[in-house]
């Protein structure tokens, strides 16, 4: 499992994150990939879990900052299914 080490908190793979306010507040986002770019800054692909063919790649600390992002439980969030 890949994760990113920020301070006291970590973002790791198959985690669920909510943004805090604005257009997108609604949506849950899974995280599928992580990765560093060549500065070596931590970065997550994140996918819209009511539409897999929506993605975004955010730095990590993006997703850890609890004014943008909060993380939410997978219970209770269903999967669109993926296209065939």
């Amino acid at each position: 499992m890949e994760n990113i080490p920020m301070a006291r908190r970590i973002v790791t793979t198959d985690q669920q994150y909510q943004r805090v306010e604005g257009a997108l507040a609604r949506s849950v986002w899974r995280v599928s990939r992580i990765f560093n770019d060549q500065r070596g800054v931590p970065h997550a692909v994140v996918v819209n879990v009511a539409d897999h063919t929506n993605s975004k790649t955010l730095a990590g600390s993006i997703l850890l900052d609890r004014r943008r992002f909060e993380p939410v439980e997978p219970d209770g969030v269903e999967d669109a299914p993926v296209p065939g």
